[in-house]
């Protein structure tokens, strides 16, 4: 399980889904976010937009230990 306040941690525990495709030059992959529904709500996002997008969306565990 990823670090629960990661981007990956927020996605996985409310459901979104992380779709990886390999990126057409260079190493890695591009990101796509969908929520629950199937709606893209992030494309090609950076870490730093992802946490961003995470803290918006209030996805993240504040430190009370509540979402």
């Amino acid at each position: 399980m990823p670090d629960p306040n990661s981007p990956n941690g927020c996605f996985q525990r409310h459901g979104y889904t992380v779709e990886r495709t390999p990126r057409k030059s260079g190493a890695g992959f591009h990101r796509a976010i969908y929520d629950s529904r199937g709606q893209q709500v992030l494309s090609r996002a950076g870490y730093d937009a992802e946490v961003q997008f995470c803290r918006e969306q209030g996805l993240l565990i504040d430190d009370a230990g509540q979402a």
